[in-house]
């Protein structure tokens, strides 16, 4: 570290650094503008490959003719009835839509048997017109959707109400939201990074330089995404670039600061800023490197993961991070000592000038937190294990409409379809009959027979296609409840046990797909990925702790204090979630993603504040090292939290509801650790602790340090 600071911070080779990093943004930032053009958004994409939802994908794509199509649903309604205006309305709508390239047969409304195929409703007020696209990309599904509704919308009849909705119609419009996120949450985040700097240092150079380091960091590592993506036809979805401009500059603006401040200590007892700066940089790096090494190593582990969705994220958000942390340790020691003193005007740090952190705030919180540590951990547990009582309420996952916060024409398709058909018209799940040509009617009977008996998850159930060899049937099953809901996914065991035991009977075969069982799918992925990534992601964490602080005693404690604060925050934002905010459900994967974010970020603060604490005890007492560590790091920490907190709630802008939970649950646990955790809990048990925190390690020679009477 050293070294680094003599390179990154000498009288020459500052410009050398300075000059390495505008030609890897030149080289880089060219490719990183296309890093959106190869996102892909379709959900399917990133289904569990061994799932049996994955598998009915693929039947259908090589076994049937126009098989694996994604279903567009016309919704007409007329509350008073639909008239002969409105039927002349959708025998139009029909035939122009017939036109469009890329589409199977179109299932009309107005077909003597669209009673019995589920749609038209038995009170005549609601019609569906099933428009199957036979496109597999957004890049062809996107323009079928808008010439539908483009067709649709025009001369609509007094009183009929028409939505283009179901699986294509949801898609294009999550698609259109994700189309745009990355240059909205970068503009947000900067204005708010920016605004936040100016308050907190009230210098114009000091708030622009962090953002500059971070921007150029951000067009290197969303350049080198791009490549890794293109090159390996790595598929990333448009959550996963979002993500990476949140916690780039939340977490690079950390690193940032938190050096920025050490410079600034520096330069009051040091009269030469090269000489400041490579002392700051020789004492804060480790911290530095430690803490994003962290958040590297938590989001590597996410390679562990079997659904794909998550798994992809993991070196995407892990390249970011580590080319921000090294931007930070590089490029920003470079700049700063180009500008010198300068770079905190107006209120610049001259040398020999008063030191007066001992009369801040932090310095009072210390005194109180180091004289009374065993009040001060009950107490804090005591709180923090009150908000962990929110977890009994469980809420469920995310129904129709769930998805949006706000009203896009298939979420009102959708709507008004549930009011007068069976909601599961929406999204039918699928059922592939698989038996040899002769034996294929007797096995589909079976299957149908097997599911019209289970009134209670099956409302209807028709044959659909045949697959081109003869030796396979698609049965469309229409279920009782809203597709997307967790008790509709709750079914699809039992419809899958049916079929099963119907076709095993005959000698035949059949599996079960189609959004339900995808998404049911998927969230038992998610839950298995998750017992494996969040012990893994501890251990790596744990072992980082040790190396830093050479010890054991001190990591252990850490990370309990931090898996109580992820417990706190889960638990007491399932409570605003509901209670406050309203919303229907919880994102399955939110709990992981919390856990990845809130504990990997919360890990830094920590190692910011207990790396300092070690140095300081290397000449003073344990209670002494403390608070002067808290009164030295308590202002850059609470800095850091606030803005890596308003980082994601830039999240809560979008109007996706996972989104909008992960950045409120995020800001909270950052808010918790910045605060809570470790203004008050980890000072009182490094106290409390007293040496006995660095073993086996090296105790300092002083005496009287231990743990307090």
């Amino acid at each position: 570290m050293q070294t680094l600071a003599r390179i990154v911070a000498g009288r020459r080779s500052k410009w050398i650094v300075l000059l390495a990093w505008v030609v890897l943004a030149g080289a880089f930032g060219p490719f990183q503008a296309k890093l959106n053009s190869v996102t892909q958004n379709d959900s399917t994409t990133f289904l569990p490959a061994d799932a049996d939802s994955t598998k009915v994908l693929d039947e259908l794509r090589t076994r049937f003719d126009n098989g694996r199509t994604v279903p567009a649903l016309i919704v007409y309604q007329n509350p008073a009835g639909l008239t002969d205006a409105d039927r002349a309305a959708i025998q139009a709508d029909e035939a122009a839509i017939a036109q469009l390239p890329d589409l199977a047969p179109i299932q009309s409304p107005l077909a003597p048997q669209a009673a019995q195929m589920g749609l038209l409703s038995e009170d005549g007020t609601t019609a569906i017109m099933l428009v199957p696209i036979t496109a597999r990309t957004i890049e062809q599904i996107e323009p079928a959707v808008k010439e539908m509704r483009a067709v649709t919308q025009a001369d609509v009849p007094d009183g009929l109400e028409v939505y283009v909705s179901g699986p294509a119609g949801i898609t294009v419009d999550a698609v259109e939201v994700f189309g745009d996120i990355d240059g909205k949450l970068l503009i947000g985040t900067t204005i708010l990074i920016l605004v936040l700097l100016l308050l907190i240092y009230r210098s114009p150079i000091i708030a622009v330089v962090p953002l500059v380091v971070v921007g150029v960091a951000y067009a290197v590592a969303g350049g080198i995404v791009y490549l890794i993506v293109k090159g390996f036809d790595l598929p990333i979805n448009g959550q996963a670039t979002g993500i990476l401009i949140i916690l780039m500059f939340g977490a690079g603006t950390d690193y940032c600061i938190y050096l920025v401040a050490r410079y600034r200590e520096e330069l009051r007892v040091r009269e030469d800023r090269h000489d400041a700066m490579q002392h700051a940089v020789a004492r804060s790096g480790p911290a530095i490197l430690s803490a994003g090494g962290t958040v590297v190593a938590a989001m590597l582990v996410l390679l562990f993961a079997d659904l794909s969705s998550t798994r992809n994220q993991g070196p995407v958000l892990a390249i970011g991070v580590a080319i921000t942390m090294l931007a930070g340790l590089t490029l920003l020691p470079a700049l700063l000592t180009i500008v010198g003193r300068r770079s905190f005007w107006p209120v610049v740090p001259r040398f020999g000038s008063e030191d007066r952190s001992r009369r801040s705030l932090y310095h009072r919180v210390g005194e109180v937190v180091t004289g009374r540590p065993i009040a001060t951990v009950a107490i804090v547990t005591a709180v923090l294990l009150v908000c962990t009582l929110g977890l009994l309420t469980q809420p469920g996952g995310l129904g129709i409409g769930g998805g949006f916060r706000n009203d896009p024409e298939s979420i009102r398709g959708q709507v008004a379809l549930s009011k007068a058909l069976p909601p599961g018209e929406l999204a039918t799940t699928q059922v592939i009959v698989d038996a040899p040509p002769d034996q294929l009617e007797a096995a589909t009977g079976a299957v149908l027979g097997a599911l019209d008996a289970d009134t209670g998850d099956v409302a209807t159930v028709r044959p659909s296609l045949t697959a081109t060899a003869g030796d396979a049937q698609l049965l469309e099953v229409t279920l009782t409840r809203d597709p997307y809901s967790d008790a509709a996914g709750e079914s699809i065991p039992r419809i899958r046990q049916i079929v099963d035991e119907a076709a095993g009977a005959v000698g035949a075969t059949a599996i079960v797909g189609g959004p339900t069982a995808q998404d049911y799918d998927t969230d038992r992925t998610v839950s298995r990925d998750a017992k494996l990534i969040v012990p893994l992601t501890l251990l790596l964490i744990l072992i980082i702790l040790a190396l830093l602080l050479r010890a054991i005693i001190a990591p252990l404690y850490l990370i309990g204090t931090v898996i109580l604060s992820f417990f706190a925050t889960l638990g007491l934002s399932y409570l605003i979630f509901i209670h406050v905010f309203g919303s229907p459900g919880v994102d399955p994967g939110y709990a992981t993603f919390l856990f990845l974010f809130a504990v990997a970020l919360g890990v830094d603060y920590n190692i910011f504040l207990v790396s300092r604490i070690r140095e300081e005890a290397e000449s003073a007492p344990m209670r002494p090292a403390v608070l002067r560590a808290l009164e030295t790091t308590g202002g850059v920490i609470t800095s850091a939290g606030l803005i890596l907190a308003g980082t994601f709630l830039v999240l809560m802008t979008l109007p996706l509801e996972a989104l909008f939970q992960l950045g409120f649950g995020v800001a909270l646990g950052v808010l918790v650790d910045t605060f809570v955790v470790r203004t008050l809990l980890v000072p009182a048990l490094a106290v409390w602790v007293g040496d006995r925190s660095w073993w086996p390690g090296r105790v300092p020679s002083h005496t009287g340090s231990s743990a307090p009477d």
